[in-house]
């Protein structure tokens, strides 16, 4: 506190910056009418700035900023007409920023970052002529840039980032000739930049223009803002080269231009780098640059710590000379087309952290120089051609983090003594190599480890000490030859979330402490050994989690598995040897077969005489037991006279309503035998389902034929009902919906599925068609797959139904090939425009690529929301040419759903993860509108086939759960299976 006066001593400046002291303005300050200073900034301020701070009229500088203050901007504070300072940083001040600023003669420094304003940005700002720096970034400011702005001949620094305005940058912005410092990244701002640009602020020191939506050319006058130190424009739409005069700008440090459409994908695209020697960091990915990186990026920088050139089209050896950057922190040049070697001269990069060399051609082994790398973190190698054995050097590195060795060619075993030095391991990835020999127990003793081994050829027992990892939430060692059991110490793995053990040579029984880990939200054991009981709590009671198939001696578990009872073995051998000898076993079973033939010839002769009072066969429910059909009364009764409230859907050839037997929710669809095909839909529905069971099928659970009250012939199926409709209704709204679903609808609003959501029911529908196509005893084509024969349990689980069209390939089993498919397929097969493939209107045979095609359509309309139907879709343009179309230039998020955009900035608003969330949502969709894309190619020979589809939307899904570990929302459900 300082006082100052002759003749009495008055407090004029109040000076507690900085000191964690808590609680309230005083509304008393407003006393302290000599006040020339308050500096109250970075205390733990609450409630709300008090009016009575407009009546310190000789207030000059007033800075509350990083502290908790509420309410709106303090109006009294225009009263004070000396104010020099007006700092409200960082405090959580609402409403909108008020005219009466323009009015205050002698302001310089209007600081109002990272508040909650909303509004539009006064034009009166634009009047104070004293103004030099002004700050009004990170709120919710909406509208355009007041041209007014351009009056402020003295302004210095102008920050408004990270706010939604709309248009272009005024011109008269460009007359701001003082600026030094000029923020306008993150405000959705579009057009061109000023050719000029580069003309009118001569004094520039920091430029950002990054993530918003700039379109045409780097302005090659900026060569001439000698003083530039920072250049940011990444995220936007820029295209065509570098300007070649960047080169003359010395103090050029920070050159950020990733995310565009530069480059043109030719030789000499790279060749402004080596121009740019007082860089220390430099972004150029995701553009597309092409050609060769030149030997002269030696020449670099001493002081360059970031290259980062990943996402480009850029080819051939990676230069020696790259060696010389020895300062470099970071190294990115993934997805490209880099061939050759990686040079040993990398392991000159002493202060190297990042090593980022994956999705490449890069041929030869890993060189042992990387051993030198002792600063690293991580390491990814993925999706080359790598080969040959871990260098043991690799145990130096004692700092790494996180090594990607994915999809290469390296083999031999895995060094223990690398795995014993990388105590700081947190993430290892050595998927799809040919990796042998037994994994190093060692590996207990990375505490924070996730590793991923699968498609390997390693052998032994998994390691028991992997108990000891106990942050592992993802565990993955399926599709190897590990043997033995299943260890009990997994089940201390409380931290895990993901665990894949299938395809192995696993035997015994499954731990039974398995099902305490609680957030365990994956579990596949499939194709081992396993046998004995399965557990019935945790992890084992979700049906979409855990997968068990391909173990065939594995009983009991939850009802809905469908698994045989187990019996007790100890009991049977116990009475066995107490009370049976061979001679009684064997005279027992002869007794029993010639009672059995008996009895068969008599029941055969009554059977004879007597006449069938009900020849219809029995139709098999999901509980196991047997129902006859059922009359109409019965349905009559279940469905309130089959009355319009109860419709749920409409179809082709009938009418869904929703009932209930015996207090089991059912839903009946009705044929409509007026309308032609209904009988023959009947009948091959029926057929389809008669035989098969998936967890991902519509089942039916009985049928009725019959009359109805007035005589006529009466055809009808029974289904479990799906309480949470069809993947229709979710997209685009139900067209028919129920009492309960009207006034669900009115009090919750319009439902959307979430990301994850979708991603589950797309690996359901996969699942389904999977299962149709390879593991029934004669292929099945569904032929009418689309959104509204999609169904979804209570638990979103999807199922595929109505097989009214659906073909049984007879003769076909899972090993006849693809010709033979095709030769035994039906003609004039009927579907639904916009999902029927393009070779069954020209005549072509049912296939199995046809429900491919279909589900293609499917999973973009799944991410886009746009049916294939669409009135924007004509002659020259449909729904897989448009989602191809944005893939190849990059515009996904021009046909992405916007719900789940919105979703992913609502989930983590008002956080640092929520650009980067947004992204990964982004990046998620565009794998799948790839899937989604190379399944519904016009070609039937070169769609994706179900089964690789069905593998990559596990991968992305596992990815995406991987990228949101912390955030997911409470409606996504994990992996299905």
């Amino acid at each position: 506190v300082t006082c100052e006066g002759r003749r009495h001593q008055r407090v004029t400046v109040l000076d507690l910056g900085d000191r964690n002291t808590g609680g309230v303005i005083s509304p008393f300050i407003g006393n302290l009418s000599f006040l020339r200073v308050i500096n109250l900034y970075g205390n733990r301020l609450e409630g709300f700035i008090p009016k009575e701070i407009g009546l310190l009229s000789r207030l000059e500088i007033f800075d509350v900023s990083n502290n908790a203050l509420q309410g709106g901007f303090p109006l009294q504070l225009t009263n004070c007409t000396r104010l020099l300072t007006i700092s409200l940083l960082q405090n959580a001040l609402t409403g909108i920023i008020p005219d009466q600023l323009g009015s205050m003669p002698n302001l310089q420094i209007l600081a109002l970052e990272g508040n909650n304003f909303i509004g539009e940005v006064p034009d009166s700002l634009g009047n104070i002529s004293s103004l030099a720096g002004l700050d009004i970034g990170n709120n919710r400011l909406q509208g355009r840039i007041p041209s007014n702005l351009g009056k402020l001949k003295s302004l210095t620094y102008l920050f408004l980032s990270q706010n939604s305005f709309t248009g272009k940058i005024p011109p008269s912005l460009y007359n701001l000739t003082s600026l030094r410092t000029l923020f306008l990244a993150f405000c959705q701002l579009s057009g061109t930049l000023a050719p000029s640009m580069g003309l009118h602020f001569p004094h520039l020191t920091i430029a950002s223009f990054g993530v918003n939506s700039f379109t045409g050319i780097i302005p090659p006058t900026l060569s001439n803002i000698s003083t530039l130190q920072k250049l940011d424009f990444s995220k936007n739409n820029l295209y065509g080269n570098i300007p070649e005069g960047l080169g003359r700008l010395q103090y050029l440090e920070w050159f950020n231009v990733e995310e565009n459409n530069l480059g043109s994908e030719s030789d000499g695209d790279l060749d402004f780098l080596t121009n740019l020697t007082s860089l220390r960091i430099v972004s150029i990915a995701v553009n597309r640059f092409g050609g060769m990186i030149p030997n002269s990026i030696g020449n670099l920088s001493s002081k360059i710590e970031h290259l980062l050139m990943g996402s480009n089209m850029i080819s051939g050896h990676i230069p020696a000379e790259i060696g010389n950057l020895t300062s470099l922190v970071g190294l990115g040049m993934e997805n490209n087309s880099l061939t050759g070697e990686i040079p040993s001269s990398i392991g000159n990069l002493l202060r190297l952290q990042l090593l980022s060399l994956g999705r490449n051609r890069l041929q030869g082994t890993i060189p042992s120089s990387l051993g030198n790398l002792k600063n690293l973190y991580a390491l990814s190698l993925v999706g080359n051609r790598l080969q040959g054995s871990i260098p043991l050097n690799l145990q130096h590195c004692s700092r790494l983090q996180k090594l990607n060795l994915h999809s290469n060619k390296l083999n031999g075993t895995v060094p223990i003594e690398m795995i014993g030095s990388l105590k700081q391991l947190i993430r290892l990835d050595m998927s799809n190599n040919s990796f042998t020999g037994y994994f190093p127990a060692v590996v207990g003793k990375l505490n924070n480890l996730n590793f991923t081994l699968p498609s390997n050829s390693f052998s032994g027992e998994i390691p028991t000490e992997l108990g000891k990892c106990l942050s592992l939430e993802f565990l993955g060692v399926q599709e190897n030859s590990f043997e033995g059991r299943i260890p009990l110490s997994l089940a201390s793995l409380k931290s895990a979330q993901y665990m894949d053990l299938s395809s192995n040579n696993l035997s015994g029984e499954i731990p039974y402490e398995l099902q305490d880990l609680r957030i365990l939200r994956v579990l596949n054991i499939s194709f081992n050994q396993l046998e004995g009981e399965v557990p019935t709590k945790g992890i084992f009671s979700n049906l979409t989690g855990f997968s068990f198939q391909g173990n065939e001696r594995l009983c009991g578990g939850i009802p809905q598995l469908h698994l045989p009872r187990c019996l007790s073995i100890d009991k049977i051998n116990n009475e066995s040897r107490r009370s049976m000898s061979t001679a009684v076993i064997i005279s027992m079973t002869v007794s029993i077969f010639f009672g059995f033939v008996l009895v068969s010839i008599f029941t055969w002769m009554v059977c004879r005489k007597v006449p069938k009072r009900n020849n219809t066969p029995a139709i098999s429910l999901m509980d196991g037991g047997q129902h006859l059909r059922l009359s109409y009364k019965e349905l009559w009764d279940a469905t309130n006279g089959f009355s319009v409230g109860s419709i749920i859907g409409a179809g082709s050839f009938g009418s869904v309503y929703s009932g209930a037997l015996v207090d089991k929710p059912v839903a009946v669809k009705v044929m409509n035998l007026e309308k032609r095909g209904a009988m023959k839909s009947f009948k091959a529905e029926c057929k389809a389902l008669s035989k098969i069971r998936h967890r991902n099928l519509l089942q039916i659970l009985s049928c009725c034929s019959s009359l109805d009250y007035k005589g006529s012939h009466f055809l009808a199926l029974v289904y479990e009902l799906m309480p949470n409709g069809s993947l229709e209704s979710w997209l685009h709204g139900s067209r028919i919906l129920n009492l309960s679903q009207r006034l669900d609808s009115w009090v919750h609003g319009s439902r959307f599925l979430s990301l994850s959501q979708r991603l589950d029911v797309a690996i359901d529908v996969a699942s389904a068609l999977e299962y149709l196509h390879q593991d029934c005893e004669h292929r099945i084509v569904h032929c009418d797959l689309k959104p509204s024969n999609v169904l979804l349990d209570g638990d979103m689980v999807a199922h595929v139904g109505d097989f009214g069209l659906a073909r049984i390939l007879r003769g076909v089993t899972p090993s006849s090939n693809l010709s033979q498919e095709q030769s035994m397929s039906s003609l004039g097969i009927k579907g639904t425009v916009g999902y029927v493939p393009p070779e069954y209107g020209m005549g072509g045979s049912v296939s199995m690529q046809g429900d491919t095609y279909s589900f293609g359509i499917l999973l973009l309309e799944m991410v886009t929301r746009r049916r294939p139907t669409d009135e924007i879709f004509n002659g020259d343009t449909s729904l897989h040419s448009l989602c191809r179309s944005s893939a190849v230039n990059s515009n996904i998020i021009d046909v992405i759903d916007s719900h789940l955009l919105n979703a992913a900035e609502s989930d983590n608003y008002g956080t640092n993860q929520e650009d980067v969330h947004v992204k990964k949502v982004h990046d998620c969709c565009a794998a799948v509108i790839e899937v989604g894309v190379a399944c519904s190619v016009d070609s039937p020979n070169e769609r994706m086939d179900i089964r690789e589809a069905c593998k990559v939307l596990h991968n992305i899904k596992i990815k995406f759960l991987e990228r949101r570990v912390g955030v997911r929302g409470q409606n996504a459900r994990p992996v299905a299976s």
